[in-house]
């Protein structure tokens, strides 16, 4: 089985599956959704032709997947591979009842739904190339029975926003707030431990509130980091968490992940921390903000101390 080249390790479960087409959309769209996603403490899984061989999705992969958004765009029916992945993550669905959302990227939501236009003209021609004269029949009608069924889930349409960034942004909230992700299976102790975090919060009256979460590997650190995030990110004005720290501090060194935080609260590149460039990011730092780490060491926050 392989997976998408950013992806170092297999995590235990994938929040979100982003399926697709296209390198210009990969580029585009799916890098900001990706990036957002992943900022708002959510594990994504890019699932596109070049990342998994075959016809069909690896069974391993769904299992592990909590929610499937597909990206529907103008070639999205000129690839035989999505048609076929997208009767996979619909039989997944009517399976297991997970969620399906479709955005619906520079086209009509009701061109993928009956397959008209020119999105229906290149589902019928790929439909011809992929199958026999016998088969042709059977296999567009399952085809369309995908398409027709992911088109019928809540979604989004880009063309009713103003911008990527205010669609990207519509669909995170949204993605957040999905029971199956906001109300996280904890092992036996976990649930009255967040609470007691958030209890801590909420009590903390310095402008800086540092909260450790210790314990040896696979007691559920990250679990209990990540629903003590979904359950608050609401009420901060920005919101980051950043997983593998200490992978990434070994092979980057913590200046780079110290500039990445930085970048991604204050919304631009940061390229120097001193002078007066330090100053004016001292200054807009002035706001609500919640940051997780997940999986740092005391070398990163002795490191935090000697760089403030």
């Amino acid at each position: 089985m392989e997976f998408d080249s950013s992806t170092s390790k297999l995590p235990g479960m994938y929040d979100v599956l982003i399926n697709f087409t296209g390198e210009d959309i990969r580029r585009k769209f799916v890098s900001h959704l990706d990036y957002a996603l992943s900022i708002a403490g959510l594990t994504t899984f890019l699932h596109e032709e070049n990342a998994v061989k075959g016809r069909q999705i690896q069974q391993p992969i769904l299992n592990l997947c909590r929610v499937a958004i597909v990206v529907f765009s103008k070639t999205y029916s000129q690839s035989a591979w999505c048609l076929h992945q997208l009767q996979q993550i619909i039989k997944w669905q009517e399976t297991y009842s997970r969620h399906v959302l479709p955005i619906y990227y520079e086209i009509q939501p009701s061109d993928v739904r009956l397959q008209k236009g020119d999105f229906g003209e290149a589902f019928k021609a790929t439909a011809h190339k992929t199958f026999s004269r016998q088969q042709l029949q059977h296999g567009m009608s399952r085809w369309s029975h995908a398409l027709t069924k992911a088109a019928n889930f809540f979604g989004w349409d880009g063309s009713n926003y103003r911008s990527d960034a205010e669609l990207v942004d519509k669909i995170v909230k949204s993605v957040l707030n999905l029971a199956v992700l906001s109300a996280t299976n904890f092992p036996v102790g976990l649930q009255s431990r967040m609470e007691e975090v958030i209890q801590i919060i909420k009590n903390e009256s310095r402008d800086v509130c540092r909260i450790g979460i210790c314990g040896m590997g696979g007691s559920g650190k990250t679990t209990l980091a990540k629903a003590i995030y979904n359950q608050i990110h609401g009420t901060f004005t920005d919101k980051i968490f950043i997983e593998d720290v200490a992978q990434v501090t070994q092979t980057r060194g913590h200046a780079h992940l110290k500039k990445q935080l930085l970048s991604s609260v204050l919304k631009t590149d940061i390229h120097s921390v001193k002078g007066t460039r330090g100053n004016m990011i001292r200054e807009r730092l002035r706001k609500r903000v919640l940051i997780v780490l997940d999986d740092v060491d005391d070398h990163y926050f002795s490191y935090l101390e000697e760089t403030r």
